[in-house]
């Protein structure tokens, strides 16, 4: 069964983040499951030992059950915590009809309980930023580009508020994450049925009509009439304004085709467009394995 995994802090993404994991849901027939990873209880420091028999110093021996048992009490105060917030995550996914809904609450940091997390599923959902991130109106959570990267699935990531998505629009460069992206809404069933723009920002050239052209010919195949636009500009103000222009309620593009070096010297476009836009947008995950086949024989 198709499973959509959702990680949620609590933060104001919140409520628009499990909507958008029940309307995935109920178009996937899938099971959702909600993710809470909270940070462990920070480490008690051991007092220091009496090598010299100085009376004024304290004694491990004394102080490591009071420590340990503070220690326990605080991460059981947090999993209770992490509980009540999965509970109200449960009762919001199911109140919009999804009947199989999984909660989990772990203790440490999200990237690394990502990294080796072992139960299959087929979309990733987060929220813009999380909890712990400044509320700047651009402002991304910190743990979001790496999560991208390292996600074996597509990742949603919601906007602030959900609206009903009915038309999409599809960032395309020809790259093979772009392709990727294709080929994911011809073949699920997430995206069928909605219209769909098919927007390459680039200069008008033959070779990139040719690619816009044999892009739409496959989203043909799933039965999507795309309206194709070829416009000069830099990918970031081109979605924005095609979003703006043409009321789009959902953004589908590749990520990351730079390395950490490089975006060190002109930036990365896949966050800067998350970053921009005002609607959810699915993103390839970076460690996609086609993704990685394809890089290395183009």
């Amino acid at each position: 069964m198709t499973t959509l995994l959702t990680c949620t802090d609590g933060s104001a993404y919140a409520p628009s983040l499990y909507q958008h994991a029940a309307w995935a849901a109920l178009r996937l027939a899938a099971r959702v499951e909600v993710l809470h990873v909270y940070p462990p209880a920070p480490p008690f420091l051991f007092p220091p030992v009496n090598f010299m028999g100085d009376p004024g110093m304290g004694s491990t021996a004394f102080a490591l059950p009071e420590l340990t048992a503070l220690n326990e009490a605080q991460e059981k105060e947090a999993h209770a915590a992490a509980m009540a917030l999965l509970d109200q995550a449960s009762t919001t996914v199911r109140g919009e009809g999804v009947r199989e809904v999984e909660l989990t609450a772990v203790s440490g940091f999200l990237t690394e309980v990502l990294a080796d997390w072992d139960k299959p599923f087929d979309l990733l959902l987060m929220g813009k930023r999380g909890e712990s991130t400044a509320p700047a109106r651009d402002a991304l959570g910190h743990q979001l580009e790496a999560v991208i990267r390292q996600c074996p699935t597509p990742v949603l990531v919601v906007s602030h508020q959900f609206r009903p998505i009915r038309r999409i629009l599809i960032s395309f460069d020809d790259s093979p994450s772009s392709q990727a992206a294709l080929r994911f809404v011809v073949e699920s069933p997430l995206l069928r049925g909605l219209a769909c723009d098919l927007v390459m920002a680039g200069d008008p050239t033959e070779e990139n009509r040719q690619a816009l052209d044999s892009a739409a010919a496959l989203l043909k195949t799933g039965g999507f009439e795309a309206q194709e636009f070829l416009m000069q500009g830099d990918p970031e103000t081109v979605s924005a304004w095609e979003i703006a222009a043409n009321e789009i309620d959902l953004l589908v593009m590749g990520a990351y085709s730079h390395s950490r070096f490089l975006q060190f010297f002109i930036g990365s476009t896949t966050s800067e467009i998350i970053r921009r836009c005002r609607v959810p947008v699915i993103v390839m995950g970076g460690r996609m394995p086609h993704l990685h086949a394809e890089s290395r024989h183009p």
